[in-house]
């Protein structure tokens, strides 16, 4: 029996906008470009008409825009490739049912030259922009107005209302130039209003506010790093930050669930996170462990301990499911009793999970009971109980002394719980990059999850640890300088920042408290491993024995006065 959709309904935006589906970056930070334009809102424009590959090489090779691409008409091959590889998202690239999804975000406005249907953000979008947008103490607001300012470049009004030549248009990157001329071609753009629109804090406004001190502190390389390798960072660190908190939310819900109510250390006046660069989570009761295998070789101790890990987290989805139904079966209970005027709807128009909560508690029994009797009745008799899936017809049975919502979740959990942990491990994938440049997940073919740190994830997180604000009244282009770091200061800024486990065990996160003599060795090899990886990329270089030079160094070193050198970093 399939049940109908107020029953099997999942989803409720105070727990996240996330819809749990495969995502892909490009996709996700396409959406996301749309909402930094339109103050978090979607566009009213959608492409009806499928774009294609021919009709990008068309425009782009025509003799009348010889002057702005010189070359390109008579080089339309070469011109067809680029265009194909480097300025165009594409799904199932390389088979025959290839199609363009829209134009690789490297520009504010390629949002406007999508498939729609093909560049699905599932939600993504939005919950990088809630992050972004309620992270406390104003810095979120900070953090959106520089990346409208990095991604919306080149703009420039003309007479009648297209886009004109900016000042040094030449000068601009080929891929810049090439958005900037499509986007005369479209003027329907326009925010759409959403109806009952849920606007709050994230259910972690600590990972939030992380988010936005990395992205803050990124963002002062703009004018240092190529334009395509900075889009490229952002996109790793976007899809880090929407793991992590997708994962905390695997600890934080069902324990907010079981007491009934918001922890007190949760919530935007009552979170620890005390925002410091050296821990910016102390603190918090939700911290994530993640054990990761920095060599990223199968089938060794190391990758056997991050397969533990992995396998630990992924044990915390069924309980995740069942607080998220809770959750979402309350709001509907809410809803029921603000129709009939048996309480207030809140004066900012949604209901968050802590206040949800309540409406599970005790005082609020005898009601609920009866009205999940009748959504439990309504099921059962389109399916009577000898019908019902084995595992619950126990349950049902007015002996066992369960409530009806009791009962009404576990018959949800029964029918769904399995979908939904498919579907929920398939976007922890997604947004560990799994197999992919910048991943923190990898599954060789037919074996098990393990963490690993990848070279390019290890890259950005080295760029970001590298950076300090500068102080208050500093006459400086730049909003932050480089420092130094020892190894060991490095891997406990890992470890505290982002709860990425090198040299020791997460306790608490699928490990017992004191490691064995197997794994005190396995752990010795991952940090070796680990220091091998960070010479790979050109960031530490050992010169002595002395434990005070074993430093890692930034490639830019960017002093508080704003003069800029070369490191040693290569």
């Amino acid at each position: 029996m399939a049940l109908r959709r107020r029953d099997s309904e999942f989803k409720h935006l105070g727990v996240s906008h996330l819809e749990y589906k495969r995502i892909e970056m490009d996709r996700a930070l396409t959406g996301f470009l749309m909402r930094v334009n339109h103050r978090g809102l979607p566009s009213k424009m959608v492409q009806r008409k499928e774009l294609s590959v021919d009709a990008f090489v068309k425009e782009f090779t025509n003799a009348q825009h010889a002057g702005r691409f010189p070359g390109f008409a008579e080089h339309r091959d070469i011109a067809r490739r680029w265009i194909e590889t480097q300025l165009l998202d594409m799904v199932n690239r390389g088979r025959p049912s290839q199609a363009v999804a829209g134009l690789r975000p490297l520009h504010g406005l390629t949002y406007k030259f999508r498939n729609y249907y093909h560049s699905r953000a599932y939600g993504a979008d939005a919950q990088l922009y809630q992050m972004l947008r309620h992270a406390r103490g104003g810095q979120g607001r900070t953090a959106l107005e520089q990346l409208r300012r990095f991604f919306f470049t080149g703009l420039g009004p003309a007479p009648d209302g297209e886009c004109a030549d900016p000042p040094g248009y030449a000068r601009i990157d080929v891929e810049t130039q090439a958005v900037l001329h499509l986007n005369s071609q479209v003027t329907q753009d326009a925010p759409q209003q959403v109806r009952g629109w849920y606007d709050a804090p994230p259910l972690c406004i600590g990972q939030a506010d992380l988010l936005v001190d990395d992205v803050l502190r990124l963002m002062s390389l703009k004018d240092l790093l190529p334009r395509v390798a900075l889009v490229e960072y952002l996109k790793i660190l976007f899809a880090l930050h929407l793991a992590l908190g997708q994962v905390k939310a695997m600890k934080l819900l069902p324990h907010a669930v079981t007491r009934g109510g918001a922890d007190p250390a949760c919530g935007p006046d009552h979170c620890p996170a005390a925002g410091s660069a050296a821990d910016p989570l102390a603190g918090c009761p939700f911290r994530v462990g993640l054990f990761v295998d920095a060599a990223g070789i199968p089938g060794t101790a190391t990758a056997a301990l991050a397969e533990q890990s992995a396998a630990a987290w992924l044990r915390r989805i069924p309980d995740f499911v069942r607080a998220g139904y809770v959750v979402r079966k309350l709001d509907d209970f809410a809803d029921h009793l603000v129709s009939r005027g048996e309480a207030v709807r809140p004066s900012q128009g949604h209901t968050s999970v802590g206040e949800l909560l309540q409406f599970g508690q005790d005082a609020y029994r005898e009601r609920r009971e009866r009205y999940f009797e009748a959504r439990l009745e309504n099921i059962l008799i389109e399916t009577p109980r000898e019908e019902q899936p084995e595992a619950v017809r126990p349950l049902l049975d007015a002996s066992m002394g369960i409530g009806a919502f009791e009962q009404y979740i576990e018959l949800l959990m029964a029918y769904r719980g399995r979908y939904h942990h498919k579907y929920i491990v398939e976007t922890i994938d997604s947004l560990l990059l799994k197999n992919r440049p910048g991943a923190l997940i990898a599954q060789p073919h037919r074996g098990r999850r393990r963490f690993v740190l990848d070279s390019a994830l290890l890259e950005v997180l080295v760029q970001v640890a590298l950076l300090r604000p500068n102080p208050r009244g500093t006459r400086s282009k730049f909003t932050h300088h480089t420092v130094s770091l020892r190894l060991d200061e490095f891997t406990d800024l890992l470890r505290t920042r982002y709860g990425l486990y090198i040299d020791r065990l997460p306790v608490a996160d699928g490990f017992a408290a004191a490691p064995g003599l197997a794994q005190e060795a396995a752990l010795r090899a991952n940090s070796e491993a680990f220091t091998t990886k960070l010479r790979e990329i050109g960031f530490y270089d050992d010169l002595s024995d002395a434990y005070f030079t074993q430093v890692i160094t930034p490639r830019f070193v960017i002093a508080r006065d704003g003069t800029v050198t070369a490191g040693s970093g290569k």
